[in-house]
């Protein structure tokens, strides 16, 4: 268990002079966490297990704006919030020189109140049965296998594909139409000869790779302006492809 604080003050994001005008609280937070690490099969099996709850209360949050001069933002004490979930993973020798690695990731998060400023009555209302946490996929996951073979007189070879997933998530508090990534697997491959011997200059290793393989289309960053009529969507990297040399000397 653990409890903390991130502190209040002036706005220091405000990109307004009245947004700047409105400090902001301190942000507090309880943490609890129980956790286990093992090692099964006479060490062929590592697992390490964790499961959190975090309770924020004055939790800030960037809050996108639209006015007169256009779009701005400021912090805002947006009110409680609960984060709960599991983490696991696991690494397993399967044969000598095979390794197998997995993670996942469940997270539950939660707006318990969220308060907001109505412009028409000029009253706060509780909007979180609108709003979602930014950047908080409810499922999250990878496996990797990596193969190192038996060392040749002039280095060792090793082999890897991974994939990663992560489930649907928002980049801003509010679920607006463009500002949300859907859910997405990305494959990647790695083929490396290390420890090349270069006498006394120093090592060498020569990495051919390639990134993003089933050429997934996918936000890695969005915003919506709303009332002012505009959206933006920054994309991750297609299917990439490339060598490494690095020389440590």
């Amino acid at each position: 268990y653990s409890t903390g604080y991130n502190a209040g003050g002036f706005n220091a994001r405000a990109s307004t002079e009245s947004a700047w005008d409105e400090p902001v609280d301190e942000e507090n937070i309880d943490a609890y966490e129980i956790g286990l690490k093992a090692d099964w099969l006479e060490n062929r099996l590592r697992t390490n297990i964790a499961v959190f709850y975090n309770e924020f209360d004055d939790i800030q949050i960037t809050q996108f704006e639209a006015g007169s001069g256009g779009a701005s933002s400021r912090l805002v004490n947006a009110g409680q919030a609960t984060y709960w979930g599991i983490e696991l993973d696991a690494v397993a020798i399967l044969t000598e020189g095979l390794t197998l690695d997995l993670t996942y990731g469940y997270l539950d998060a939660d707006f318990d109140e969220y308060l907001a400023r109505d412009p028409a009555t000029d009253q706060e209302i509780d909007i979180s049965n609108v709003t979602t946490p930014a950047r908080a996929p409810e499922n999250s996951a990878s496996i990797g296998l990596q193969y190192d073979f038996v060392p040749f007189s002039f280095g060792a070879l090793s082999a890897r594909v991974d994939a990663n997933y992560s489930d649907e998530f928002t980049f801003h508090p509010f679920q607006n139409q463009f500002d949300s990534a859907d859910d997405r697997w990305l494959l990647n491959a790695r083929v490396s000869l290390n420890q090349v011997q270069l006498g006394d200059a120093g090592e060498l290793r020569i990495s051919a790779w390639g990134k993003n393989l089933a050429d997934e289309e996918y936000e890695e960053w969005g915003i919506d302006f709303a009332s002012l009529g505009y959206a933006g969507n920054t994309f991750g990297r297609a299917r990439t492809y490339g060598i490494d040399f690095v020389f440590n000397f």
